[in-house]
């Protein structure tokens, strides 16, 4: 065990309690979705672990940790498929939650299973003792199985995220509003955090004997309990996004470059020249479409076809092509760098810098400041 630190405990059960308010306003969010239910859910898990932690010091300095056991709240095995199936949930609007996935929450029932046998008690209490028991190995291990199971579902769901951004790309030349990119951080955080934990505990334990345990034990639990509570708050306002069911566009002839259609790049050029689409922030694969009088799968075909580009990349290299052009015009100091990126159709300062750079390997200010130098 640990020395009670009352104002660590403190800390943690505002940030716990606050998260787990947080997940119950989203469970009963209007309207009601079943991605909210997941969140929530997970939310909840990450909430109770620093709880726990709590929980179990102070029953120790009641002297009643022998009930402990009845009580464990820690669900290592649920953190991973609400994960899981919240991702599905935000990317895949055709999702639904069958039978069949209940297998996914096994391991949580022979985890809450487990913490109530003999075999937890000892093995949770022979980590404490100068010769741990076999018990207790095995308590190491079905921590670190959870650990791994949450890796694995992280793996997974970081997968789909980016997948569902790159699909996004074929389809939209603004993101940012459907690409659910502020999940990422939390995923690689929580995941880290789980690595981090079972390492420096395992170095503890073996190499320094429990003697480091003061200085990083609930320090550690203070600092998750505080980003789970960010993730509540963060998950809480975010506006109900469109769930957009996307499918991959398979192109026939990417690799072939005789395939090239000169009608086509013409039309696109044409079109781009006179009406200037791009310049529209909301401008998507099917108004484009409509430009040109033609499906959306077929354009999204043909631009990857002659453009090597998808649809996102090719619209915003018109809109770096036009602001470059507002760059070089007398009046271009009427407006900040940012103003002329939004009248050239990017409406956020991030994607804007983002595409810029990676068309120009430049910043927008180092590429001002280097055509100022040419200029002169």
């Amino acid at each position: 065990m640990i020395e009670s630190n009352s104002i660590l405990f403190t800390i943690i059960c505002v940030f716990g309690l606050q998260s787990i308010m947080f997940g119950g306003l989203i469970l009963f969010k209007k309207p009601r979705r079943l991605a909210n239910i997941f969140l929530a859910l997970l939310i909840f898990f990450y909430a109770i672990i620093p709880l726990n932690i709590v929980f179990v010091n102070v029953l120790k300095d009641y002297d009643l940790l022998y009930i402990f056991r009845y009580f464990q709240m820690e669900m290592l095995y649920g953190i991973g498929p609400c994960l899981y199936f919240y991702t599905k949930c935000i990317t895949n609007s055709k999702f639904k939650f069958q039978r069949k996935h209940f297998i996914h929450f096994i391991p949580l029932v022979l985890e809450f299973i487990f913490y109530r046998t003999t075999i937890y008690r000892i093995g949770s209490n022979g980590l404490y003792l100068e010769e741990m028991p076999i018990y207790s190995y095995v308590y190491l291990i079905q921590q670190w199985l959870g650990v791994i199971s949450i890796l694995i579902y992280s793996f997974i769901s970081l997968k789909i995220l980016l997948k569902y951004k790159y699909l996004l790309k074929e389809y939209y030349s603004k993101i940012e509003h459907l690409s659910h990119k502020w999940l990422k951080l939390p995923i690689l955080f929580f995941a880290g955090y789980f690595i981090y934990w079972n390492i420096l505990t395992g170095i503890d334990w073996f190499v320094f004997d429990r003697s480091l345990r003061e200085y990083y034990f609930l320090p550690s639990f203070v600092i998750l309990s505080i980003i789970t509570c960010w993730l509540s708050f963060k998950a809480y306002i975010q506006k109900e996004r469109e769930v957009v069911h996307l499918k991959p566009i398979k192109n026939k002839f990417e690799d072939n470059q005789d395939n090239r259609d000169e009608e086509f790049l013409t039309s696109l050029k044409t079109l781009m020249k006179t009406q200037k689409p791009y310049l529209n922030p909301e401008l998507n694969l099917s108004m484009l479409a409509e430009f040109l009088d033609m499906k959306p799968k077929e354009l999204s075909q043909k631009i990857n076809q002659n453009c090597n580009q998808n649809f996102y990349d090719l619209i915003n290299s018109y809109r770096i092509e036009a602001f470059k052009n507002r760059l070089e015009s007398p009046e271009h100091e009427k407006l900040s760098l940012l103003g002329h990126a939004y009248e050239c159709g990017f409406n956020s300062k991030s994607t804007f810098n983002h595409v810029f750079k990676k068309f120009n390997q430049l910043t927008p200010s180092q590429y001002l400041k280097r055509l100022k130098n040419t200029s002169e």
